[in-house]
């Protein structure tokens, strides 16, 4: 297969080209060579290449910059998404959606967890954002995979393990507020990587949760993280609403997987297995990165 992956230069994206790349051609054009808000540069991009499959990791995910540029939110989350999809069903290919769990409102009682046909309720901006691209790739696409996962981390790009590793390694004093009442899988993004490769083969479709196994609060991530690298750093437990700045966030973070286990396709492990493998493979080169 020839896939056009977008957004390859964030953390998803860049697992995404290495283990796709591994089997199938990839073609993985810059933001200044294909922006997906362009229709005119998507359908041009979609002539000339002539993929068999797109697989989109384009998304605007930080909360204040969400709330704070409803344009730019709709441009990349969701028009974007829109002229993916109908330049895949224009050029007959399978388009593969990367969305996350704050389609949810997350309130179900713990430790229930989110399935695909539960209904969506997105209490944020971003959360909307992403049940409306959700929308636009099922509505303009007969061909379509989309992805929900959620607590992203991998060795390319920023995210919540290197975060917690700069705190440790750089001395900070000043305790590091993490909440103890949220509620979530941490998913490697090179597994997450490996389901999406399982679904491409296996010519998955429809709607689908991938994420680990199990759940933890980010406070106990943290904790994790740190005795497994042996490290120390001043962290304290607090609520979800103390950090949210008045942001609305999901509190039940957790999603079943239950749609690719019923077609046998599932390949997420537990939170813990893959953590450790992900520690034991990059902890020194990630403590060295985060140091001063």
């Amino acid at each position: 297969m020839k896939i056009l992956i977008l957004g390859a230069t964030g953390g998803l994206g860049h697992d995404c080209r290495k283990v796709l790349g591994q089997e199938h051609e990839v073609i993985c054009p810059g933001k200044e060579d294909v922006d997906i808000v362009s229709w005119d540069v998507v359908i041009d991009a979609f002539d000339s290449l002539s993929p068999d499959v797109v697989v989109n990791c384009v998304g605007l995910t930080d909360p204040e910059v969400c709330e704070a540029d409803p344009f730019a939110l709709r441009k990349i989350n969701v028009e974007g998404p829109r002229n993916l999809a109908q330049s895949s069903a224009r050029f007959g290919c399978k388009i593969v959606h990367v969305s996350c769990g704050h389609v949810f409102a997350g309130r179900k009682a713990m430790p229930q967890p989110y399935f695909e046909d539960d209904a969506p309720h997105p209490l944020s901006a971003y959360g909307k954002s992403k049940l409306e691209s959700e929308t636009a790739v099922r509505s303009n696409s007969p061909n379509y995979i989309i992805v929900r996962s959620h607590w992203l981390y991998g060795i390319h790009g920023y995210n919540f393990v290197k975060s917690i590793l700069q705190h440790a390694v750089r001395g900070v004093s000043t305790p590091m507020q993490l909440p103890d009442d949220q509620f979530g899988a941490p998913t490697w993004s090179h597994r997450l990587a490996l389901q999406i490769r399982e679904f491409l083969n296996r010519d998955g479709r429809g709607s689908y949760h991938s994420t680990a196994y199990g759940y933890c609060s980010p406070f106990e991530l943290a904790r994790y993280i740190l005795k497994k690298l042996n490290l120390k750093a001043p962290i304290e437990p607090c609520s979800l609403t103390a950090l949210s700045g008045g942001h609305l966030q999901p509190v039940n973070c957790i999603l079943e997987n239950r749609l690719s286990k019923k077609q046998g396709v599932n390949v997420m492990v537990s939170w813990e297995k893959d953590l450790d493998t992900f520690l034991e493979q990059f902890g020194d080169q990630l403590i060295q990165e985060a140091g001063p």
